[in-house]
């Protein structure tokens, strides 16, 4: 409820700030345009008042008008008469109010020959000065047009606060939906163990329960009770010690660059090696042929207890469930830093739907034979979390002709 409502505080102020920077960018753009305009009036303003004095910028155009409109002098043009009344122009009107006006526009006015104006826009600044009104007027050129451009600062911070705001957001969306995974994991993870927990555990209560009830119980049923309560004690301590190790790959910080911490020097090869002659008398039991195919070595940077952990629970799935299988085989390839595993069985192999989830966590197959066999539904969860430690995959697909392949890739150096 409170990440909730943190979440909602967020987005809340995000959006604020959202606004707030929109229109605050808008405010400056428009400021700063209006702050040059101002300063380009204020310097025709002063070539006004230069002219009155009889000292004006003989390059900068004047034309004086009266109170009604009429133009009484121009320094361009001889013939006023033909350039029109000014009484309704815009920098006129303000200057007959305010005493002071400006306008940006084309040059409309007759020429002495008669023709309108060349259309080119002028920047116009206008004083009163009682009766008359004297306006300076620059053409809009090249120059100008620079000294007048919109400087854009204040639109890329506007659009750079607002970028920064929506990934933040959109971070903020992942981190949420991430923690939200990683507590439904934990939640199914916590849910699932209790449920595997509690028939070994309520089958060793029942058995002892008979035993302290019965103390002239024969001697061979007392002892198969107590062997049964000793298996059951084992599922729970594989399923504990499975559930730590996930744990501990869940909550390590031991990830660099793809790679899980760890600075020993193991060789892959010889845990392979190792794997298959402690598996080797089971494997022959069940008519299994075990081959190892593999480079003389391996050599990594790791973990060995993880590496071991993650080879082991590949050979104790196939010694569980390869039903029927007559051959196991592992092949080893270097690709250079990178190395591929291949644990190829024949046996009864596994339904394409159940492919995509079997490295998932207590999930099953035949729940009632893995349970049986003493199975703890976490051997292929443990195999792919080491393998993504690793910065590797683990996938599984079907052996050509029948049968399970697992492929493990795991980075080595």
């Amino acid at each position: 409820m409170r990440n909730r409502l943190t979440n909602k505080i967020f987005i809340a102020a995000a959006v604020l700030a959202s606004v707030f920077t929109l229109f605050f960018g808008i405010y400056e753009y428009r400021r700063e345009h209006n702050f040059r305009v101002d300063i380009l009036h204020s310097q025709l303003q002063l070539n006004n008042y230069h002219y009155v004095e009889g000292c004006g910028d003989k390059s900068i155009r004047v034309t004086v008008i009266d109170t009604l409109g009429n133009v009484l002098s121009d320094t361009e043009e001889d013939n006023v008469r033909l350039m029109g009344n000014h009484l309704l122009r815009e920098e006129i009107q303000e200057a007959l109010r305010d005493g002071t006006g400006y306008a940006m526009k084309r040059a409309t006015s007759l020429s002495p020959e008669g023709r309108r104006g060349d259309g080119e826009q002028y920047f116009y600044s206008a004083t009163r000065f009682g009766d008359r009104i004297v306006r300076s007027a620059v053409p809009y050129s090249a120059e100008l047009t620079s000294s007048l451009e919109h400087d854009y600062t204040f639109v890329y911070y506007t659009a750079s606060i607002l970028a920064l705001i929506a990934i933040a957001i959109y971070f903020r969306h992942r981190f949420e939906s991430s923690e939200r995974e990683k507590q439904r994991i934990k939640r199914q993870l916590t849910e699932n163990a209790a449920h595997e927990l509690k028939t070994p555990a309520a089958t060793i209560e029942g058995y002892l329960e008979t035993l302290v009830s019965n103390p002239s119980m024969p001697e061979d049923k007392r002892r198969e009770f107590l062997d049964k309560c000793h298996a059951q004690s084992r599922r729970m301590s594989r399923l504990l010690s499975d559930m730590s190790t996930l744990t501990r790959l869940d909550g390590a910080q031991e990830m660099a660059n793809g790679k899980a911490s760890g600075n020993n020097a193991i060789d892959a090869a010889v845990i392979l090696r190792q794997i298959m002659e402690e598996t080797a008398a089971s494997f022959r039991e069940q008519n299994i042929s075990a081959q190892l195919i593999t480079p003389a070595s391996l050599p990594m940077v790791g973990d060995a207890s993880l590496v071991y952990s993650l080879f082991r629970n590949i050979f104790n799935n196939t010694l569980a469930y390869a039903t029927d299988a007559t051959y196991f085989k592992v092949v080893a390839r270097d690709t250079g830093n990178r190395v591929t595993f291949l644990f190829i069985d024949n046996g009864a192999g596994v339904p394409n739907e159940h492919l995509p989830h079997i490295f998932e966590r207590f999930y099953r197959i035949d729940k009632g034979r893995s349970r049986r066999l003493g199975g703890t539904g976490l051997g292929l969860a443990i195999v792919k979390n080491i393998a993504l430690q690793y910065g590797g995959s683990a996938i599984a697909q079907p052996t050509p002709g029948g049968g399970l392949t697992i492929e493990v890739v795991l980075q080595m150096r």
